[in-house]
C-alpha cells in the first residue's frame, strides 16, 4: 500500500491526470495474470472480458485519447503492480486472519512510517503548505486510505481477489458522477460509455459465476 500510494503520487509530478486515471485501473488485469501465473489459480472466464470492458470504460472516462505519454506513466503502471499485489495479498490474510480492523489499522501505521521517514529525507517540509491542505489530507488520511481500505479488507473476506479488483474500477464510475454532481463537469458521450462498460463488466464478473451455480 505504502509503495503504490507513494509511486502514484510522485508519477503525477511527471504526468497528468488522464494519464494516472488510465494507467492505474491496470491493476484490473495485472490481478488475474499474477494469480494465473504465479498462484495457477483458476478463474472464471468472465473475468477476462470484464477485465476487457473496465479498460476501456476507463479509457473513455479519463479522456486518455487526448493526451500524451510521459516518462511518469511507467510510474504510474509500476504504481499499479503495487495495487495488484496489494489486493492479492489482503485476499490471502484476511482469508487465514479474521481480523480486519487491527489489520487495518496496522496498514495505515506502516504506511505512515514509511511515508514521514521518506518525507523526511527525500522532500521539504514546510508547515504553512500542510495547513493550506488540511481539508485534502483529513479527507485522503481519513476516508480514502483509513475507512474505504478497512472496507477493502473486511469485503475480501467473501469475495475472491480478480472480482475484487474489477469491482474497484467502479473508482471512475463514482469520479465521474461526483465531478458531475459536486463541479457541475457534465457528463460527455463517452464518458457516460465508459460508466456503462465498467458497470457491465462488474456485473458479468459477479453475475456469470452464479448463473453456472444457479443452472445446475
Amino acid at each position: 500500500m505504502f509503495l503504490g500510494t507513494y509511486v502514484q503520487q510522485a508519477a503525477l509530478l511527471y504526468t497528468d491526470i488522464a494519464n494516472a486515471a488510465f494507467f492505474t485501473i491496470f491493476y484490473v488485469p495485472m490481478v488475474p495474470i499474477i494469480l494465473f501465473i504465479f498462484y495457477s489459480k483458476s478463474l472464471h472466464w468472465s473475468i477476462w472480458p470484464s477485465v476487457l470492458f473496465c479498460i476501456m470504460g476507463v479509457y473513455l472516462l479519463s479522456d486518455f485519447s487526448n493526451a500524451t505519454i510521459r516518462l511518469g506513466d511507467s510510474l504510474v503502471i509500476l504504481c499499479a503492480f503495487f495495487w495488484s499485489l496489494h489486493i492479492i495479498f489482503i485476499g490471502h490474510f484476511i482469508k487465514n486472519f479474521n481480523i480486519p480492523l487491527f489489520f487495518g489499522a496496522l496498514q495505515a501505521l506502516v504506511v505512515g512510517l514509511f511515508s514521514i521517514i521518506f518525507a523526511i529525507f527525500f522532500e521539504t517540509i514546510t508547515i504553512t503548505n500542510i495547513l493550506n491542505e488540511t481539508m485534502s489530507i483529513v479527507y485522503a488520511g481519513i476516508l480514502s486510505g483509513g475507512i474505504a481500505f478497512t472496507l477493502q479488507i473486511y469485503a475480501q473476506k467473501n469475495i475472491p481477489a480478480a472480482p475484487a479488483a474489477i469491482i474497484f474500477s467502479l473508482e471512475g464510475v463514482f469520479a465521474a458522477i461526483a465531478a458531475w454532481i459536486i463541479l457541475d463537469q457534465v457528463l460527455g458521450l463517452n464518458n457516460i460509455i465508459g460508466c456503462c462498460l465498467i458497470l457491465g463488466g462488474v456485473m458479468l464478473s459477479q453475475l456469470a459465476p452464479t448463473y453456472k451455480k444457479n443452472y445446475k
